[in-house]
């Protein structure tokens, strides 16, 4: 609506003042050598597109809306799983290891890019067997 310098509020406004007063004034308007009834017409399909296209955008914002939702939800499942997975990855290498150490730089770069994300190869310790 920019490209006009009118608001859809507007728009509607004006449109619906001119149907108004082309129902109003139809007499006057047709003396005035008008096709009146035609014109009242094209305006009225206009109009009834517009309000179509209008519905189908909102249809689609409220599917945008219901779709970020399950991406969101989708978004937080992963990192869940992928945080477990990486915490019980650390266990495996025993906690205190250099390969966990390097593991664990994973969640500390979560915001870098992924450039920085480059896990030095350390060999994992064999874990230890505890005895009671």
């Amino acid at each position: 609506m920019e490209r006009l310098g009118y608001s859809e509020a507007q728009v509607l406004g004006i449109a619906e003042k001119v149907e108004g007063l082309q129902v109003q004034e139809r007499t006057t308007l047709i003396q005035g050598k008008l096709d009146i009834d035609g014109m009242h017409q094209e305006l009225l399909a206009q109009h009834k597109k517009a309000n179509a296209s209008n519905e189908r955008q909102e249809q689609k914002k409220r599917e945008l809306k219901e779709t970020t939702k399950e991406h969101e939800a989708d978004l937080e499942q992963l990192y869940v799983k992928a945080s477990s997975q990486l915490d019980m990855m650390i266990g495996a290498v025993d906690k205190n290891s250099v390969a966990a150490k390097n593991f664990r730089r994973i969640r500390s770069r979560i915001k870098r890019p992924l450039a920085d994300d480059v896990v030095e190869a350390v060999p994992a310790p064999a874990p230890t067997p505890v005895r009671p």
